[in-house]
């Protein structure tokens, strides 16, 4: 049981990477678009890397890898993703980063005892949790738990982890482009309040969650980043967090990409969030020097 609230805790660190919170200008073709895979060449690499959008979660039924992108895998010697979860050492340390610290419960970050028991009660009777049981554990695990929530299936798959095992069948090395420990930073340096009022909506919204789930699986099923871009900028719970969730992690990663493409050919899977906007990844890479081109179906 500790093992999966572990696993749903860091898909829900994840799932904040789906979120595209950057401008609402648009700085690419249209044609640039519909695509979840990119080329990357120029810029003094000696082979071309691949960047691709992944979700986080996704039902099974929704799942698709097609052959471009198995062909864009097989051609690169290592795979790069936002962090490294085939590591031990990372699941160590989202184990060691889930409590908090000592002295401080879930209660505490709500503004009152009644405040809190209402969340408390309202958590048992839409989603069957007992909110008694994550007292000593950082909110981020409950968030992920109403995250899945909006999954209307049984099963799900993650391309993060279905890419590993692809890695491990050809021997290719994994690497992250962040650590936990800066991830969980993201949720640390919050605010109580700011994380109470996430957790208030995210229970209160559950129906137009699921609604606004589906149509960002239409959008990336059909590899459309704009509107995907669209319907993430329409999620309230995370607006005003476009900077640290979003633009400051696209500014860190591509400042550490070139060392690894430079001397590897790279798969980088990344949510597809990133990718679009004036400080997604593919304008930054562009503005680096390098040719980013969509790989058509």
């Amino acid at each position: 049981m500790r093992k999966g609230i572990l696993f749903l805790a860091g898909f829900f660190t994840q799932l904040f990477s789906m979120s595209l919170f950057a401008q609402k200008a648009e700085v690419l073709p249209k044609a640039d678009q519909n695509s979840l895979l990119w080329k990357i060449t120029g810029n003094g690499l000696q082979k071309p890397s691949y960047l691709f959008g992944t979700i986080h979660m996704i039902c099974s039924g929704d799942y698709f890898f097609d052959e471009r992108m198995k062909q864009a895998f097989n051609e690169t010697e290592q795979l790069i993703l936002e962090i490294n979860l085939s590591d031990p050492a990372t699941i160590a340390q989202y184990q060691q980063g889930m409590m908090l610290p000592a002295g401080k419960e879930l209660k505490d970050f709500f503004n009152n005892a009644e405040e809190y028991e209402t969340f408390s009660v309202k958590l048992k009777n839409r989603i069957g949790i007992d909110a008694a049981l994550f007292q000593n554990l950082k909110p981020l695990i409950l968030l992920s738990l109403i995250a899945q929530k909006g999954f209307e299936c049984e099963n799900t798959s993650s391309y993060e982890m279905n890419l590993i095992e692809m890695s491990k069948e050809k021997n290719m090395p994994v690497t992250g482009l962040e650590t936990t420990l800066a991830q969980m930073k993201i949720f640390d340096e919050m605010k109580d309040s700011e994380i109470s009022q996430i957790l208030i909506e995210g229970i209160e919204d559950l129906g137009n969650d699921s609604k606004l789930q589906q149509q960002m699986i239409a959008a990336y099923r059909s590899q459309n980043i704009s509107e995907l871009h669209d319907l993430i900028l329409s999620s309230k719970e995370f607006q005003n967090q476009e900077d640290v969730l979003i633009n400051g992690r696209n500014r860190e990663w591509v400042k550490k990409m070139p060392q690894f493409m430079k001397a590897k050919s790279c798969f980088v899977a990344v949510g597809a969030g990133h990718l679009s906007g004036e400080q997604g990844v593919l304008n930054l890479l562009r503005n680096a020097g390098y040719v980013v081109e969509p790989v058509g179906g």
